[in-house]
């Protein structure tokens, strides 16, 4: 199990802000082919939240929300303990991440949090709809990036794995850049799935993307799964 020292960070560069990786109940999709995140899950979360949860100062009055799954996934102890650190600490802007199967519930999930702004983010991966289907992302082909942008803030982009490629790739970052108020871009990295890593394209896109997206005030890059100081 994590230590609460690796599932909370303060992030000083784009968008400044609080950062905690919390545990959920279990992911609800879970047939992603490049994930075994969803391993992080609990059925009693809250305790390890609730020392997590404790760390959050309001340094910037923005707290942003991570889980192995959807936001919706977190139980009610947690919920309860976000609401109050946003009175406690006055977070003016909440930022959570969910799958696209939640769309429809995220106007209500967000209410309870007032006064504060929430502001989502789902896991698209790609807008290249064949690209997702491989991945079994559970978001239809005919989805749309605008289609996306109607609910979502922000996204997360998947770059470097076998199957994809570059032009893929630029066409991502053009959208997201282009429709979004925030994307991260990250570089797959090997795991316990049998999704292998292009090389050639991660040094490509290390060596040539990379440094095109550095001072965008848009975008993350993610090298490494830690790069945000959780994980």
């Amino acid at each position: 199990m994590s230590s609460p020292d690796s599932r909370y960070s303060l992030i000083h560069t784009v968008l400044p802000r609080e950062f905690v990786l919390l545990q959920g109940t279990g992911c609800r999709w879970r047939r992603c082919t490049f994930c075994d995140y969803h391993t992080d899950c609990s059925e009693t979360p809250y305790e390890v939240n609730r020392e997590v949860l404790e760390r959050v100062t309001g340094k910037y009055g923005v707290l942003d929300i991570i889980n192995s799954g959807s936001a919706m996934e977190l139980d009610s102890q947690t919920i309860e303990h976000i609401k109050r650190i946003v009175h406690e600490h006055s977070i003016h802007t909440l930022w959570f991440e969910a799958h696209y199967m939640y769309r429809h519930q995220l106007a209500a999930f967000a209410e309870q949090f007032a006064p504060a702004t929430v502001k989502f983010r789902c896991g698209v991966e790609s807008f290249d709809g064949a690209l997702r289907r491989a991945w079994n992302k559970g978001v239809a082909e005919d989805v749309t990036a605008e289609d996306v942008a109607l609910y979502f803030r922000g996204v997360c982009l998947l770059v470097g794995v076998e199957g994809q490629s570059r032009e893929q790739i630029l066409a991502d970052i053009a959208t997201a850049d282009r429709l979004f108020d925030y994307y991260s871009v990250n570089l797959f990295c090997n795991n316990t799935t049998p999704v292998v890593r292009d090389e050639h394209l991660a040094e490509w896109f290390v060596r040539e993307v990379y440094p095109t997206l550095r001072h965008n005030p848009k975008a993350e890059v993610l090298i490494s799964n830690t790069d945000l100081g959780v994980g």
